[in-house]
């Protein structure tokens, strides 16, 4: 029994350890591992931000596009009496420039002004133009209270919005064609304002990828403008 039992203590135990190259796997594994869940994670948090970049920016074009939608919906051609029997136009201008459509659009409205006291009538302009400083599209209203004698200049300039890269403009006349541009005092349009205009603004994505926001509205004043 007493040899039994020194056999038993003295028989070398049968364990084997992690060699140098299991290890070495091992690691590389777990190194794959958590490179996959840090990547899939980074990419969750990058679209994130991008999403959440993206609603702000287009949150803030609602806002521009809601007032370009009051302030086109009450364009008017009616003659100011105080300047002599002169009547308003509306001139829609179809411009690209770098690819990007960025139209201009110069007319009369009887919507309330940015600054200063509503006096019946403004000459409203908008334009795309780049800051030479950041190199930066910003979208910009002219507004001249009042009106003056010549519709496509004068008055102050605002910054509607940064960020706005191109601004398209199309136009539908009383019986539903569509037109690039539209200028009231040419024979063609006889005299008269569109009946609906849509209004789009082109931004970009954080990746530079366009990204197009529409609305239209419709301009009361359309039953006004037989003569």
């Amino acid at each position: 029994m007493g040899e039994m039992c020194g056999s038993l203590l003295t028989r070398p135990r049968n364990r084997r350890g992690f060699t140098l190259v299991e290890v070495m796997v091992a690691a590389a594994v777990l190194t794959l591992i958590m490179a996959i869940i840090y990547g899939s994670f980074a990419g969750s948090l990058k679209s994130m931000e991008i999403s959440e970049e993206m609603s702000v920016v287009t949150r803030s074009a609602n806002l521009i596009l809601d007032r370009m939608v009051r302030e086109i919906g009450s364009a008017s051609l009616l003659e100011d009496a105080s300047e002599e029997g002169r009547s308003h136009v509306f001139v829609g201008e179809d411009r690209e420039e770098d690819g990007v459509p960025r139209d201009t659009l110069n007319f009369v409205s009887t919507a309330a002004p940015l600054r200063g006291p509503n006096v019946g009538f403004k000459e409203v302009g908008y334009v795309v133009e780049i800051d030479a400083e950041t190199n930066e599209a910003v979208l910009v209203i002219r507004e001249d209270t009042p009106p003056d004698d010549d519709p496509k200049a004068g008055g102050r300039k605002y910054a509607l919005g940064r960020g706005i890269w191109g601004l398209d403009f199309t136009y539908y006349d009383d019986r539903g064609r569509e037109w690039e541009r539209w200028e009231s005092d040419n024979p063609l349009f006889s005299r008269r304002l569109p009946r609906v205009v849509t209004i789009t603004l082109i931004l970009k994505t954080a990746q530079g990828e366009p990204v197009a926001l529409s609305t239209k509205t419709w301009i009361q004043s359309v039953a006004e403008q037989t003569r």
